[in-house]
């Protein structure tokens, strides 16, 4: 289960931190930006992998998961062509392209018996340390930044039929708040405070009283705030 946690985290992170939005954009115009985003995604995968297991092992479950993860990109560009104007189309092709990207993970897994070939630095480490909650840990703030925002945008600009343009020019301020929310609600689950997460969603709701008079603002913000907050507390309840 560390093992898992441990890609996981490096898939994210590769996915949504180390993929620059420039990628993110002209991957779907041009293929040279996908190429670029593959590499990268391969290289702080290997890292991962080779700091855990043997080397022969870490290239062919490395070479496994990338390809998966080239073929599913591939696919998700496609129909995102076909389909740009469909919130929808893109909102659902997001969510079946990350729960495919961890389907492959979780068979790399499998198909290479890949936690019974620990190497000896790693097993000491997971000995000595309580590395399953660090990862889950670690795994729990990747997912609760860029992750979470990126779908929190897609399913507002779906409910609000905002096209990916009006998608990617949102205000950074606004995001920026979204994830110190999920952070704080995030550190309120662990200590069983649950209670105060109350207090942070009327903070959040008085810095935007007077906009409440735009009903599609109103929609928007409700939407996004209670599905920031159910996806905090269901990943917190889940991974610690």
């Amino acid at each position: 289960m560390t093992l898992l946690m441990l890609i996981l985290s490096a898939h994210f992170l590769a996915d949504f931190y180390f993929q620059p939005n420039l990628w993110a954009i002209k991957k779907y115009q041009h293929q040279k930006y996908l190429w670029y985003h593959i590499g990268v995604y391969f290289f702080v995968l290997e890292i991962c992998l080779i700091l855990c297991i043997p080397f022969s092992e870490a290239i062919k479950a490395g070479l496994f998961i990338v390809s998966s993860h080239f073929i599913i990109d591939a696919v998700k560009i496609y129909i995102y062509n076909r389909y740009r104007n469909s919130a929808l189309i893109d909102l659902a092709a997001f969510c079946v392209d990350q729960i495919l990207h961890i389907i492959s993970i979780c068979v790399a897994l499998c198909l290479f018996n890949l936690p019974f070939y620990f190497n000896g630095k790693f097993e000491i480490m997971c000995i000595q340390f309580q590395s399953e909650k660090i990862m889950n840990y670690l795994l729990l703030i990747v997912l609760l930044f860029n992750p979470a925002s990126v779908f929190i945008k897609k399913l507002t600009a779906y409910i609000s039929s905002e096209n990916n343009s009006e998608l990617s020019n949102s205000p950074p301020a606004g995001s920026l708040i979204g994830k110190l929310e999920r952070l704080i609600i995030a550190i309120l689950v662990i200590y069983n405070e649950i209670g105060a997460i109350g207090f942070v969603l009327v903070a959040k709701s008085f810095a935007r009283y007077k906009q409440f008079e735009d009903q599609n603002f109103t929609e928007k913000f409700l939407v996004g705030t209670l599905s920031s907050t159910a996806i905090a507390m269901v990943l917190t309840f889940l991974l610690t």
